[in-house]
């Protein structure tokens, strides 16, 4: 598949939770459309201007030809946008190996706050279980001594 300007401009990611941040990469591929862009300039313009050089009269013996001035200018153009698309690449790379590392993060991070919580209302239960006991107690021993005391006044 050709990558066009305006495939890049209109691709569409799916999210998933923890996924990338959706404008990063609208940026980054705005950056990279940009810069498509621009190369594509470039090379229009390159050609234009082999082409005027290729048509224009040459005032004195030309030592090289038009065609390999030519070549070696879209062989260029084409070098330069073979790098910009490395690079690219090599960034989105490095930003996705920062985004998992990142994203491994804060899963542990969660799975640790679900531990720590989990253990809070373990011991909050237990804490609750023993004040319903003490206080179960107390009621039952509170009740012995009304009753005890009540027989007495009979």
């Amino acid at each position: 598949m050709a990558i066009t300007i305006q495939t890049i401009e209109t691709k569409e990611f799916k999210t998933k939770a923890h996924g990338y941040d959706p404008e990063e990469v609208d940026m980054f591929l705005d950056e990279i459309a940009d810069e498509f862009e621009d190369m594509q300039r470039e090379i229009q313009t390159l050609r234009n201007a082999a082409r005027q050089q290729v048509s224009a009269p040459a005032p004195a013996p030309v030592i090289i030809e038009p065609t390999e001035t030519v070549q070696k200018l879209l062989a260029n153009a084409q070098r330069v946008s073979d790098e910009t698309i490395a690079d690219a690449r090599k960034q989105a790379e490095m930003t996705l190996a920062e985004a998992r590392v990142k994203a491994e993060g804060l899963v542990a991070e969660a799975k640790m706050e679900a531990t720590r919580l989990h253990d809070s209302l373990d011991s909050l239960r237990s804490a609750a279980n023993d004040y319903r006991t003490r206080f179960k107690n107390l009621v039952d021993d509170q009740m012995h001594v009304l009753n005890a005391e009540t027989e007495l006044f009979k």
